[in-house]
């Protein structure tokens, strides 16, 4: 066999690097696109594990989100739904319930994304909204299972986040304060249960008194959701994209406490904060 020129040799080189460049450089994390509706979900019934982008529209006049529940080894997809069919509102989740992040209600007008790793296994994508009537969604249909299956890439790296958001029992910690434009917002669970961040903007004229007044009737909705983060697990990272527009906003937790199963934001996990 004849040896290859050494110019082929250096050319095939280069290539090689410039190719693995541009690799790195496109390498963003896969969107998972899903749509809610009253009462379902559409999307995917697998995908691979590592860093992804879930994008949720909804198609429903009532709220949605996207929650995932990472199943334990033990259970299998029809066992939790007959498991979920057992829990009592007002009381503290079973340990069983296991929050692995997804993407809160979005506004009407565009589709709400989070970032974050997904580890493979099984996992149940459901809806715990309970508008207007305090039925659960999840218990009119809104569940469907999720395989994530292991992945040999290399996984992408997560979007550069200009503020991080802090969740502890029973408060909310910007890094720096909010302002108006699109934000990464990098939102961490440092509480020892699960919590999550819906970020909502009250309408012109309402007030926090308002806001706290609809949860308890779900009549009259004060506001208009912008996506966020539902229940993650301690420790658990997940990066929200908001974009903030002036007015008066909240930062709210509707998780029951692991303790005593009243929801978080009556704790006081609740931040009202402004946008010039």
């Amino acid at each position: 066999m004849q040896p290859r020129p050494l110019f082929a040799v250096l050319l095939v080189a280069l290539s090689a690097c410039g190719g693995e460049s541009q690799r790195q450089s496109a390498d963003v994390p896969t969107e998972i696109h899903f749509t809610a509706s009253d009462f379902a979900f559409e999307g995917p019934a697998t995908f691979e594990s590592g860093m992804v982008t879930f994008v949720l529209a909804n198609e429903g006049p009532n709220l949605h989100h996207l929650q995932l529940v990472r199943l334990p080894d033990d259970m299998t997809y029809e066992q939790f739904v007959e498991a979920m069919g057992q829990m009592q509102p007002g009381t503290p989740p079973p340990s069983w319930f296991q929050d692995a992040g997804g993407v809160n209600p979005p506004s009407p007008d565009e589709p709400a994304r989070v970032t974050m790793m997904v580890e493979a296994g099984e996992y149940a994508v459901l809806c715990m909204v309970d508008t207007p009537d305090h039925v659960p969604h999840v218990f009119k249909g809104m569940i469907q299972p999720l395989t994530v299956t292991p992945s040999s890439a290399s996984p992408a790296e997560a979007p550069l986040a200009d503020m991080t958001l802090t969740l502890v029992d029973y408060a909310f910690s910007f890094s720096t304060p909010p302002t108006a434009g699109s934000h990464v917002i990098r939102v961490v669970n440092g509480a020892a249960q699960a919590h999550e961040v819906a970020f909502i903007k009250i309408n012109p004229g309402m007030t926090v008194d308002d806001v706290m007044a609809w949860a308890e009737t779900y009549e009259d909705q004060p506001f208009v959701t912008h996506g966020g983060v539902p229940g993650i697990a301690p420790g658990q990272v997940a990066d929200a994209y908001v974009n903030f527009t002036p007015g008066e906003w909240m930062a709210l937790c509707f998780i029951p406490d692991a303790g005593d199963g009243v929801p978080h934001v009556v704790h006081g996990m609740m931040l009202p904060f402004t946008i010039t």
